[in-house]
């Protein structure tokens, strides 16, 4: 098993995700989207993404204009009948590649009502 693990800061690791891949054998592909490490241009090579956190926020693609390529391709992983997981930023942006709202610094309560 190949695995896409999408770094997008610095020393952010894997933690116990990594312990279980390794475990399973997995072969890791990492990439520093954030320091500017080519996004793979499909999901030919790999049989998961892993995509993990980061100080920025799921909206930041002015500052990283990696963003939209990467919510492209985690939603090719998912098409695919891949496995996708985010972790932190990757799962807003996970979410974010479905249409979902991000509320930065808001939240809504059980009945959609924004709260502050």
């Amino acid at each position: 098993m190949r695995v896409l693990v999408v770094q997008n800061y610095d020393n952010t690791g894997l933690g116990q995700v990594g312990t279980a891949l390794e475990e399973a054998g997995a072969k890791l592909d990492v990439r520093n989207a954030h320091l500017g490490d080519a996004l793979p241009p499909d999901t030919d090579w790999h049989d998961a993404i892993v995509v993990l956190g980061g100080g920025q926020n799921a909206l930041a693609d002015d500052e990283y204009p990696y963003i939209p390529a990467l919510l492209a391709l985690m939603r090719d992983f998912e098409s695919s009948d891949r496995a996708v997981l985010g972790i932190c930023l990757g799962s807003q942006l996970l979410a974010r590649a479905y249409g979902a709202e991000n509320l930065i610094g808001q939240r809504r309560n059980s009945a959609g009502i924004e709260c502050r």
